[in-house]
């Protein structure tokens, strides 16, 4: 017989929940280790041997590792390294010094210096944790044979002592293979990418910081360096930046990466069979897809390390070959589907590379200027960064951070088009001597301006402006001729000829920290304004050293023929042209050919001109006679129709007018939205077209059609006889010419007035502004016919002649015998008509 239930005690039942919460709470906080653990071992790759170059286990040779022949054993090295821009880790562009060669054309030999032989580091991108800094040690050093060993360093396989490398047997299982707990075999992630090309930063819950342990930033990694671009997913108001209104930043450094992608999943490797796709121009006409793919263990033994990428530079860049091979935006994202918002969004996608609206502002530092022409103690260059507060001198854990915005510039695409697109500038300058010009060595630097470890006494007695003897950033620049003309003489004194500066400015494609939502540029007005992003000037320096402009070399694509040099003063500033044949883009609201406005504006303030003058001597001569009119009949002269399609076209076309001058010179009217208006504006052209379809089928049926038709005889003295009456007779009280009635309601000159309205404008801002429409629809066709450059300012032009007509259409029907006559004539469709040559009836003069 069982025992009733009995209730456990008070303190027991509490002791027993509190000790099955700590039970639970060990589980949870054990599971991220056990996790991390399983995520750093290897799941699939097998336990193999490290062998040395010889061949033989490390363990017995205690040499260093040889990847060709560790990694070698089953993938084919050899084929890895030839095709591969990694190889060397790019040394072999590096001088001994860490500096870039000027040419990778040149012979090496010549330039002083051989690079050592480094072998291809499978570590560095294959394993979770590498150690890049004992491996750049090592290469700093010399000690090239053991520069991939080093990178095992803090993995357990290998430990460095003084300079000694030592192999762990512990590591190592009886057979000489590695134990699966050291197997850490992986696809690269994004860190290990970041380690040579720019700061990569994925855990969301360590704030993100560019300093190192000593308080200074590090920034020696390339893309970071040269563009202000850092990958992490983290909110940048959460990272442990250094930077102005952080606080106000709720959005990440990187979409992407905040959505979990990384590095591979865009640039992976070309003959990945996931990712292959065959070039359109490879492909047979007949096949619009070819699903024959590479085997998986074929791209386990010979994947082809050439990843996918964008632009590139062919001059300087070994892998140029495989430009333009990477999946652009377009490829993942539907911008048809998400861009509802954007007028005319296709022309916008055509003009714009998708980074300029989604990459505004970049939020940390980048290079400005490297000057050579110059050193410092140390044989460094002076830097100038931009994104910094101040003038740019100072880089550390203090300077507070201010992002900048990179400069639009035309790119060409793999199609041959051209877009607008964002990048960093980096002028260097240096001197150069001899035939061809080669730069100066920084060992002759050193000797022109240095004399041990200090500057030389003629060195400081030029530079040295506040007698201190020292330096500081702003002394020590050529801002004069008396600092040029001591460096080239003592140049040469080193036997140098024709020792002299040399400026070249290069662009660096921006294409990462890409945000979204309320972070992009959505206003109308950013772009389409007096100040547009499009042409905003970009600083290039300063001071230009010896007063020497830097020339564009271009690069990432960037193209020169759509860029001009301002200076301002003693700065220097690139401002993008994008008025050149290449691009030859026209942004509404910002571009407008000045004569044609001021032709449109003549016309304009000359009708209004000719109106105030001739009414004014109207009214003058007015009070001086008796009014007069002749005889009346009253008369239905306008049916409903011709009053509705009357006031429809004119409201319609004052709408056109109003809104056309807000997109042409939204600056004067920045209350309005321009989206707003752009939208207003193609609505009430598609009405003026479809009132003006109607009205034409109406007159041609009706037969009213011939009210607009001049007869041509006796047309020229009809003509003349009407303008002596506004020129003479009106001023007299003489009565109209002749007689309005439903069958002539128009005299000759408003008959051949509408005539040109009618045949002439009207036809030419309708289709003008078609085609306008049409730059995305049938972007070709408008092409053709000169595209928005000519198109866009002929039908300004054509509206700055309607509104002159209007203000000279309004004026005349005041030339009634009562100033509202055809005004209310048109409203209600009759009208008290003057009979010609009728006897007219006398009033008592105006004012008495």
């Amino acid at each position: 017989m069982m025992r009733p239930f009995t209730k456990l005690p008070k303190f027991s039942a509490i002791l027993f929940i509190s000790g099955l919460i700590l039970l639970l709470s060990g589980i949870v906080l054990a599971s991220p280790a056990q996790a991390q653990d399983s995520q750093d071992q290897s799941p699939l790759h097998p336990v193999f041997p490290m062998l040395d170059a010889e061949g033989k286990n490390v363990l017995e040779s205690g040499s260093p590792v040889s990847t060709l022949k560790t990694c070698g054993a089953c993938h084919d090295t050899a084929f890895i390294a030839a095709d591969s821009a990694h190889s060397d880790g790019a040394l072999i562009a590096f001088g001994a010094d860490g500096s870039k060669i000027a040419s990778p054309t040149e012979d090496l030999e010549d330039l002083g210096w051989k690079p050592g032989a480094v072998e291809m580091n499978c570590f560095l991108c294959h394993t979770a944790s590498p150690d890049n800094s004992s491996r750049l040690v090592a290469i700093k050093t010399g000690d090239f044979g053991w520069a991939n060993t080093a990178t095992l360093v803090g993995s357990g396989i290998v430990t460095a002592a003084e300079g000694k490398y030592t192999w762990n047997p512990a590591a190592f299982d009886p057979q000489g293979n590695l134990l699966p707990a050291f197997v850490t075999i992986q696809d690269p992630r994004s860190e290990n990418c970041g380690l040579c090309h720019g700061i990569a930063h994925t855990n969301p819950q360590i704030p993100l910081t560019l300093g190192t342990l000593d308080g200074t930033l590090d920034l020696s990694r390339y893309n970071t360096l040269t563009t202000g671009q850092v990958v992490s997913p983290q909110k940048i108001a959460q990272s442990g930046v250094n930077l102005a209104d952080k606080n106000t930043l709720d959005r990440s450094w990187d979409v992407h990466a905040e959505r979990v992608l990384v590095c591979v999943d865009c640039h992976y490797s070309l003959n990945n069979p996931v990712y292959y796709q065959e070039l359109a121009t490879d492909r047979p006409e007949h096949l619009d897809f070819d699903p024959r793919r590479i085997d998986f263990g074929e791209y386990l033994k010979r994947p082809l390390h050439q990843f996918a990428r964008g632009e590139a530079n062919a001059a300087t860049d070994s892998s140029a070959a495989f430009t333009n091979t990477m999946r652009r935006c377009e490829t993942c994202h539907d911008a048809a589907s998400t861009h509802t918002w954007l007028p005319y969004e296709g022309r916008h996608e055509a003009a714009l590379a998708c980074e300029s609206c989604h990459i505004p502002r970049l939020y940390a530092p980048a290079l400005q200027n490297v000057d050579w022409t110059v050193i410092k103690p140390d044989g460094s260059a002076r830097l100038i960064y931009r994104g910094v507060e101040g003038d740019g001198y100072v880089l550390d854990a203090n300077t507070l951070i201010t992002g900048f915005e990179p400069v639009l510039l035309p790119r060409q695409n793999r199609d041959g088009s051209h877009v607008l697109a964002p990048f960093n500038l980096i002028t260097i300058w240096n001197w150069v001597a001899g035939a061809p010009p080669q730069p100066v060595t920084l060992t002759q630097l050193r000797s022109a301006y240095l004399e041990g470890e200090h500057y030389h006494p003629e060195v400081l007695a030029v530079f040295d402006a506040n007698s201190d003897q020292s330096l500081s950033d702003q002394e020590l620049v050529i801002d004069n001729d008396a600092k040029k003309a001591l460096i080239t003489q003592r140049l040469e004194s080193l036997g140098l000829v024709n020792p002299h500066i040399v400026g070249e400015t290069q662009a660096f494609s921006i294409n990462h920290n890409v945000t979204r939502g309320e972070w992009v540029i959505k206003e109308c007005r950013t772009c389409h304004g007096n100040d547009s992003k499009v042409t905003a000037a970009m600083v290039i320096s300063p001071q230009n050293p010896g007063g020497v402009q830097p020339t564009f070399i271009g690069g990432a694509g960037a193209l020169l023929q759509g860029t001009n040099w301002l200076n301002r003063g003693e700065t220097l500033f690139l401002q993008p042209n994008i008025k050149a044949p290449e691009v030859n883009v026209y942004v509404f609201g910002h571009d407008a050919v000045v004569w044609i406005d001021l032709l449109g504006m003549l016309a304009f303030m000359g009708t209004l001109a000719g109106v105030f003058g001739h009414s004014t001597l109207r009214y003058l001569a007015a009070r001086k006679r008796a009014k007069t009119h002749g005889a009346q009949e009253r008369m239905y002269l306008y049916t409903v129709y011709e009053r509705f399609w009357h006031w429809l076209q004119t409201a319609v076309i004052l709408g056109l007018l109003f809104t056309g001058l807000v997109i042409h010179r939204p600056g004067f009217f920045t209350l309005f939205d321009f989206h707003f208006i752009v939208l207003t504006h193609n609505i009430l052209a598609l009405i003026l077209v479809i009132n003006a379809a109607l009205a034409a089928f109406y007159h041609l049926v009706s037969g009213e059609i011939r009210q607009f038709l001049p007869e041509p005889r006796g047309f020229f003295n009809d003509a003349i006889k009407q303008a002596k009456f506004y020129l003479r007779g009106i001023f007299k009280g003489d009565p109209h010419p002749f007689e309005k009635k439903p069958g002539r309601k128009m005299n000759p000159l408003q008959q051949i007035t509408y005539l040109m309205i009618l045949n002439v404008l009207l036809p030419a801002q309708v289709i003008t502004g078609a085609l306008m429409w049409g730059a995305q629809h049938f972007p070709d066709a408008t092409e053709r016919l000169g595209g928005l450059p000519l198109l866009a300012p002929l039908h300004t032009l054509v509206a700055w002649m309607f509104a002159a007509f209007i203000v000279g259409h309004v004026y005349l029907t005041t030339t009634g015998h009562e100033p509202l006559t055809n005004i209310k004539a048109m409203m209600f469709g009759w009208e008290d008509v003057e009979k010609t040559g009728s006897e007219p009836e006398l009033k008592a003069p105006i004012g008495d």
